[in-house]
Parts: structure tokens; C-alpha cells; sequence
């Protein structure tokens, strides 16, 4: 038993005595992008593959970043480009061509409200711009695309509405409408649209701009649901402009929930008042009461039409007491002159 454990042995060692020893893995020591240390592991391909994946997957992350384009639009950006700022000008050329022509005949009825006023209060602008969803409409990147259009309108030279292609070469922080546009569609991917924009200014010395929104997406901007512009007269002269401000905020936050369609009577078109007047005489036609009665009849019924669809003929609603807005504004010295409302 002791000599075949003796011969095992004696085999063992000759064994290993004949085998071809293997060569020592040999290792660099690399350095650590992160710590900048040695590691002491193996230097080879696959370390610069997993700089290369990183890098790339890094650009493709801020690009998603500045453009809100998909993923997959983000590489075939940069692997038919040479830098970050030449992706951007090929996604907004090829992205958005790419998405208008794939959704533009989509409805696009939802969307925001936005408005701007200049610091001094003589001029402001009233904008709707459109989306398709209500969920976009309530987007950061929808919010931002509302708010540019409405800086970008306020600058304009021209008073009043404006066409869309007219609010398309408008600009704002150096970016045209047209080219936020193009970026808020390639971010969004749903079929977005200028629906309308007002100018408005002052008609004079005394009197300033105030504007209310409603539904306010984004507490830090002017967008939401519903807007309301409003030009007040009046007490300028005698430093009440707080008093303005503060009068022009209530009629507007007044206009956004009574929705008026006319400033006053003088406003509503005659073709509308004798449309009233013809439709208020044909329910009367099988009354029996005498012509002159009739005729107060229709003429009570002309004042309660006009109670409903005329500024300053409205019960004021965030007055106390609800007067009519006209005497509202008459106890207080003012005068309002215009009034613009926009809602989705």
C-alpha cells in the first residue's frame, strides 16, 4: 500500500515536470476615465468600444434633450451630421417635414391661451395655438411654444389680428415662431397650429392694458384655458394706475367667466338687432295685446338680450353687489375702450 502511493507520487511529479508550463496573463494597468487611477485590469478593444458606445450614447441623450425628438430620430441626426448644432438643422429640416406630412391631417382643436404685456402696459398680445390632444396642450414643451408665440406677437409692428404666416416670421429671444414651431412638432409628435393672434395697444394717454388667464398650465407663464385683454381709461393723470390695474384684473377675470360678445349696445351690429327683433315678434305673433304694448314687450326683451351679450350691460360678477359693469366702472372713473377674449 505505501510503495503504490510511493509510485503515484513519483507519476505525479513527473507529470508535471514534462508539461509546458503556460505564460503568465500579462495585464496593463489602464487608467480610470472616472478617478483617473490605474485599475490594473487588461487594456484591450473592448475598453475602447465601451468608450465609444458611451460617448455616443451620451450625444444622443443631450440631443434628445434640446430637441425632444424620438430616439431613433436622434441617431440617424447625428450619424448624417458632424456636431451637435448641425443634428438640430437636420432634425428640424427632415423631423418635422418627416411629422407634418404624416400628421397634418389630423384635427387640432385642442391647445392653450397665452398672453403678454408689455411693462408699461400700452401694448399686449392674446394668442391661441393649437394641439391635438389635451395632454400635449399641457405639455412644458407646448407651454413654452404658447409663450413665445405670445412674446413674439407683442413686438409685432402691426396692431389688431395678425394673419399666421405673418405670426410665423415674428421673433422672440432670436428664434422665429415658424422655428419653434418646427421644434414643438418634432418634441411632440402630434399636428400643432397658430389658430389666431392679437396685437393690441393702447388708444391712449390715460389708459393701459390688462390681461387675466385662466386654467394656467404652468404657474410661472401666461397660458391656459382662457384669456381675457382688457383697455381701461381713466385716473392715469392722478397716478391711480395701481387703481387701473387692479379694476382691468376684475373685468377681465369677469369677461373670462361671462363671455360677452359686444362691448356695449352701440357695438352690436344692426343686422343682429333686427335679426333679435324679428325672432322676438314672431313668438308674439298669436298675441292679442294691443301694438304699443307689444312694442315694450320686445323692447324689454331687446334690453335683457342686450344684458347678456353686451360688456357694460352685464351684472358685473366679481364686484360685490354685481352692479352692471358700466356702472362699475363709472363709480370708479373709468371708461373701458376694448376688450379681447380667446378660449379652447
Amino acid at each position: 500500500m505505501r510503495s503504490f502511493a510511493l509510485r503515484r507520487f513519483s507519476r505525479s511529479l513527473v507529470s508535471s515536470s514534462t508539461t509546458t508550463p503556460t505564460a503568465a496573463p500579462q495585464s496593463y494597468a489602464r487608467v480610470n476615465p472616472l478617478s483617473n487611477t490605474a485599475t490594473g485590469t487588461i487594456c484591450d478593444a473592448s475598453f475602447f468600444t465601451c468608450r465609444s458606445f458611451s460617448s455616443a450614447a451620451a450625444n444622443i441623450k443631450e440631443l434628445r434633450t434640446l430637441s425632444g425628438a424620438p430616439i431613433v430620430d436622434c441617431k440617424k441626426a447625428l450619424a448624417e451630421t458632424n456636431s451637435l448644432d448641425e443634428a438640430l438643422d437636420w432634425l428640424r429640416q427632415h423631423g418635422t417635414a418627416k411629422a407634418t406630412k404624416k400628421l397634418s391631417g389630423r384635427q387640432a382643436e385642442e391647445g392653450l391661451v397665452a398672453c403678454a404685456v408689455s411693462s408699461d402696459g400700452k401694448s399686449a398680445s392674446i394668442v391661441q395655438v393649437s394641439s391635438e390632444t389635451d395632454f400635449a396642450g399641457k405639455s412644458d414643451a407646448f407651454c413654452k411654444l404658447a409663450m413665445h408665440v405670445a412674446d413674439a406677437t407683442l413686438t409685432s409692428q402691426i396692431d389688431g389680428d395678425l394673419d399666421v404666416e405673418t405670426v410665423k416670421t415674428l421673433q422672440s429671444s432670436n428664434k422665429s415662431v415658424q422655428e419653434a414651431l418646427e421644434d414643438a412638432i418634432v418634441s411632440i409628435r402630434e399636428n400643432l397650429g397658430i389658430a389666431q393672434a392679437v396685437k393690441m395697444t393702447t388708444s391712449s394717454d390715460d389708459a393701459i392694458l390688462v390681461a387675466y388667464v385662466h386654467g394656467k398650465v404652468d404657474g410661472s407663464s401666461q397660458a391656459g384655458s382662457a384669456a381675457a385683454v382688457v383697455e381701461l381709461a381713466g385716473g392715469a393723470g392722478d397716478n391711480n394706475t395701481e387703481k387701473i390695474f387692479e379694476a382691468g384684473k376684475k373685468l377681465a377675470m369677469h369677461i373670462v367667466a361671462a363671455k360677452p360678445l359686444y362691448l356695449d349696445i352701440d357695438s352690436v351690429p344692426a343686422d343682429v338687432v333686427e335679426k333679435e327683433k324679428a325672432i322676438l315678434q314672431s313668438q308674439m305673433e298669436d298675441s292679442k295685446k294691443p301694438p304699443e304694448v307689444l312694442e315694450k314687450i320686445i323692447n324689454g326683451k331687446l334690453q335683457k338680450f342686450f344684458s347678456e351679450v353686451c360688456l357694460t350691460e352685464q351684472e358685473h360678477l366679481v364686484e360685490e353687489g354685481n352692479p352692471k359693469v358700466g356702472k362699475a366702472l363709472k363709480s370708479q372713473g373709468l371708461t373701458i375702450k376694448a376688450f379681447r377674449t380667446f378660449f379652447i
